[in-house]
């Protein structure tokens, strides 16, 4: 999966991002929440069969940074 299908996914699973793109700041998102930090690791346990934790989650500043998460688990 190439990182616009990932982007696409994670768009589609987590509500809170359905308008981000790559450079979007998270902690700028009015719905970027404890429940949305939930539904990312459910992705990408779901979609790319690792386990993630909120802190690491947390830890990512921007969508692309959690993009860049999901492939370095690979």
């Amino acid at each position: 999966m190439n990182r616009t299908e990932q982007l696409i996914a994670l768009r589609a699973d987590v509500d809170a991002l359905a308008q981000a793109d790559e450079a979007t700041v998270l902690a700028a998102l009015p719905q970027w929440d404890s429940l949305a930090i939930l539904l990312v690791v459910s992705h990408c346990e779901h979609v790319h069969g690792r386990e993630i934790t909120g802190a690491q989650v947390r830890a990512c500043r921007t969508v692309g940074d959690l993009l860049n998460l999901f492939s370095s688990l690979s």
